[in-house]
């Protein structure tokens, strides 16, 4: 796990987690760092896991290139990924933000 904008290991993930529902957080950001800004796809297995470790909802970050990302992130919502956070792909002009909207919203496949 990393902390303070990557700079500072963050200790071990799921003792982290365990430590912060303890103490009411009430929602996590999970990014995998190798895929940020890499435009390479979402860890889905971390976000399950994650979901798996805690009752917080969750908001995906991190990998996201295509409208087929933001698809399988919304096929999360059930298990508590409540979003996502898209940045470089829509630098990129991959999508648009209402494409985006559309498909999380199951309205565009």
């Amino acid at each position: 796990m990393a902390a303070r904008g990557w700079t500072k290991e963050g200790g071990e993930l799921f003792e982290t987690i365990q430590r912060l529902d303890r103490d009411g957080c009430s929602r996590y950001i999970v990014t995998d760092v190798a895929k940020d800004g890499m435009l390479t796809g979402p860890n889905l297995e971390l976000l399950k896991s994650v979901c798996a470790a805690t009752n917080a909802p969750i908001v995906a970050s991190g990998g996201v290139s295509s409208l087929t990302d933001i698809a399988a992130i919304a096929q999360l919502v059930e298990i508590g990924v409540e979003g996502a956070i898209v940045g470089k792909a829509l630098y990129a002009g991959a999508f648009t933000l209402p494409e985006a909207l559309k498909v999380a919203n199951g309205e565009l496949s």
